[in-house]
């Protein structure tokens, strides 16, 4: 071999040393950002699964405060961390800092919103510096005001049922379920004609719970007229366009009475006209000058006192004019957007002519879109004795409630 190709020989060998030192090099770096991209996305998938898990705490917790907002904040706070503490979010464990806060959006609404963060421990990516993932959420629900007439029958039965005061009890405890700074509440009661005592205001709860204390059991069944001034306070002046509209109508029995214009021809008048509770062959008799009709006692019969035909009608043209003049107005209160929300108490043992027909209730709330699957679905309650009305009245508020808050 010639010193020539021995030269040669020795640059080969050098060659591939080195070539064998640089894969080596090569494998190493490769192996470091592998295990360096492994351990991230074992570290970032860790602090994906616990953000998961504490969107779905504060969600719950955020909503869970509005529900109880109308108690004060105090009582939101202590909800909210209930119900974080329930889903394994506790302030100041495992490295978890939780925090409330109370406000007003653009829309007038009151809001809640919950924010939890957290301290994640790195295994891998702490090779890299990274000791820990800041993790933080959080959810913000709102609570829409509400504008709300409550409509309560005081007409004789009740009385004669012996469930007046179990009915201003119930009434009471509603009214102050709803808050005198976020809410507004007007009350309307009716017997043979309907009256409204508070119109739609905020500061509402000592005004009204004074008014249903000195209300008493009298008179007819005006169904319709009452749902009328109902509307009429939603539609009003005092109402507010961001607010939540609601109708919560109660009653004992069926209609009896309805305002109308009648009379003979040419001397057609307002009045009221009522029929008798149990089908009849003859008619209850009209009132006049409907407004002056007292609403702490019945009035007396005008005209047409238990007669077969009054202006040409029968007791059956009667019965239908109140049935269907509550359905009217139901429809008119609710093709505005608003809601209705009934209430029927009734011993459902005893014949129909003793209860509320809980269909027509039904048709009034839209339960289910029942009378107008296009207009706004209120429900039907029904508490068949007067010891259920405390528990009926407090679920109609819950329902009423939550459903603004979800």
């Amino acid at each position: 071999m010639t010193e020539r190709s021995s030269k040669s020989c020795r640059r080969l060998r050098a060659v591939s040393r080195d070539e064998r030192g640089a894969i080596v090099v090569f494998m190493v770096v490769s192996l470091a950002v592998m295990m360096g991209a492994t351990g991230l996305a074992v570290d970032l998938g860790r602090g994906y699964v616990e953000r998961v898990r504490l969107s779905r705490a504060v969600d719950a917790a955020a909503l869970s405060a509005a529900r109880v907002l109308r108690q004060g904040q105090g009582a939101a706070t202590t909800e909210a961390n209930a119900i974080a503490r329930s889903n394994g979010i506790v302030n100041g464990t495992s490295g978890v800092t939780t925090s409330i806060a109370f406000g007003v959006n653009a829309l007038g609404e009151n809001t809640v919103t919950y924010t939890a963060t957290r301290l994640v421990p790195t295994i891998f990516m702490r090779f890299l510096g990274q000791t820990q993932i800041d993790i933080g959420v959080a959810a913000t629900s709102a609570i829409p005001p509400v504008d709300l007439v409550l409509v309560l029958d005081q007409s004789g039965s009740l009385g004669t049922a012996g469930a007046w005061d179990d009915l201003q009890a119930a009434a009471t405890t509603f009214v102050q379920q709803f808050d005198d700074l976020i809410d507004q509440v007007a009350l309307v009661s009716f017997q043979t004609r309907a009256n409204t005592w508070n119109p739609l205001a905020p500061n509402f709860t000592t005004p009204i719970v004074n008014q249903i204390a000195l209300l008493n059991s009298a008179g007819w069944t005006n169904t319709g007229e009452a749902i009328r001034l109902g509307g009429l306070e939603l539609s009003g002046p005092a109402a507010r366009p961001n607010a939540a509209k609601v109708v919560v109508f109660f009653t004992d029995g069926r209609p009896t009475a309805f305002r109308g214009v009648f009379g003979l021809p040419g001397l057609e008048q307002d009045r009221i006209g009522v029929h008798n509770q149990l089908p009849s062959a003859r008619v209850r008799g009209y009132i006049n000058n409907p407004d002056g009709i007292p609403m702490s006692g019945s009035p007396s019969i005008d005209g047409c006192n238990n007669v077969v035909v009054c202006f040409g009608m029968v007791d059956a043209d009667f019965r239908n004019f109140s049935y269907n003049n509550g359905l009217i107005e139901a429809d008119a209160v609710r093709a505005q957007g608003h809601f209705v929300y009934s209430i029927g108490l009734g011993d459902p043992s005893l014949g129909p002519e003793w209860q509320p027909d809980l269909d027509y209730l039904m048709r009034i709330a839209n339960e289910g879109g029942v009378s107008d699957p296009a207009q706004p679905q209120g429900q039907m309650f029904f508490a068949p004795s007067a010891a259920d009305l405390a528990t009926v009245f407090n679920q109609v508020a819950n329902a009423l409630l939550v459903r603004l808050a979800s």
